[in-house]
């Protein structure tokens, strides 16, 4: 099966204006590539390399499998299913950690109100 460049780049940009709501320049730093690598990909103008696809999967915590091939339900896209999979895989260090980061932020959201 052939890798569609296009649909690959739209996936990819999906993830970034509908789950992130990120401009191309704060995501393609999130993800630890160049703006203007990440446009021709979301463009189509050029297949995802490896090292990129990658970096995106890893940072955005998204199946390669999803990226490269659509192949998923639309539950992956879920902000509460990516945060799943990152507790899934993190140590019981930095569990504790995420949840006082996620504490921290509930406290303050309910003060603010």
């Amino acid at each position: 099966m052939a890798l569609d460049k296009f649909a690959i780049g739209q996936r990819i940009r999906t993830i970034r204006e509908q789950i992130y709501k990120e401009t191309r320049s704060d995501f393609s730093y999130r993800c630890s590539i160049t703006e203007t690598h990440l446009g021709q990909i979301e463009r189509g103008e050029i297949l995802v390399s490896l090292n990129a696809l990658d970096k995106i999967a890893t940072y955005t915590n998204t199946d390669v499998d999803f990226l490269l091939y659509g192949n998923n339900n639309n539950n992956d896209l879920t902000v509460k299913h990516n945060l799943e999979k990152l507790l899934n895989r993190s140590s019981e260090e930095e569990l504790k950690m995420y949840f006082k980061c996620i504490s921290s932020i509930n406290n303050f959201i309910n003060k603010s109100k």
